[in-house]
């Protein structure tokens, strides 16, 4: 299995290009409560075929709810001391999954959101079943997060708004193709590197050292 999505049990998406993609997906990994958001929602009154769900978690946020569509309930990570969304991703990799697009960690509460954001740099170092690292990205209905552990270039378009937050202060970050340009410079708070802009249909982020650079980019130009 290639790629797969999660679905966390934040603010339920309303972009319609992100459900579409759930729409066209074959695998849907609800963490926990999300599954009530998703039977709720009844997007797949709208789908031409339901695709393979999987709920993981602790349970403690299902309630009663009767499944209307083929639903895995999976118990084997009840006792792990990580939350919901990091054992949506486990089972992920357990499943082969390569791709992952996460969806619905954001919004709510705060800290939940800084906590899901925060856990893309983890995700990043995670191997699959083929020795390749998890690609993964956390799509919001504003923007999307890329988290970066080596030097990359990244697709953009003209002023879309971009920022970046790096998660280890010894890391030596430089950026091209931003009406900002960063040269050589260690990001010591998260303000730091916010509200650039591209200029193209790329950018370039060169990294010296060890660490994560977590990268947002807007779904829409200023």
């Amino acid at each position: 299995m290639n790629k797969a999505f999660i679905l966390a049990n934040g603010a339920f998406p309303s972009r319609e290009e992100a459900l579409q993609a759930l729409l066209q997906a074959n695998t849907v990994i609800c963490c926990d409560g999300a599954y009530n958001k998703l039977v709720g929602s009844q997007l797949f009154l709208r789908a031409a075929a339901i695709p393979q769900v999987y709920v993981v978690g602790d349970g403690d946020s299902l309630g009663s709810v009767v499944p209307p569509f083929p639903t895995t309930f999976v118990d084997k990570y009840k006792d792990q001391d990580t939350n919901d969304l990091t054992k949506a991703v486990r089972y992920a990799l357990s499943l082969g999954v390569e791709r992952l697009v996460i969806l619905g960690a954001t919004g709510l509460r705060e800290d939940h959101t800084l906590g899901n954001i925060s856990l893309l740099a983890s995700y990043a170092g995670m191997l699959t079943a083929s020795g390749k690292p998890l690609t993964v990205r956390m799509y919001t209905d504003y923007g999307f997060f890329t988290p970066v552990i080596a030097s990359a270039t990244l697709p953009s378009f003209a002023r879309q708004q971009v920022s970046l937050f790096s998660l280890d202060e010894g890391l030596v970050v430089s950026v091209s193709g931003l009406k900002y340009p960063i040269d050589g410079r260690r990001l010591h708070y998260w303000w730091e590197a916010t509200l650039n802009e591209a200029l193209g249909d790329s950018f370039s982020i060169t990294l010296e050292g060890s660490g994560t650079v977590l990268v947002y980019q807007t779904h829409e130009a200023k």
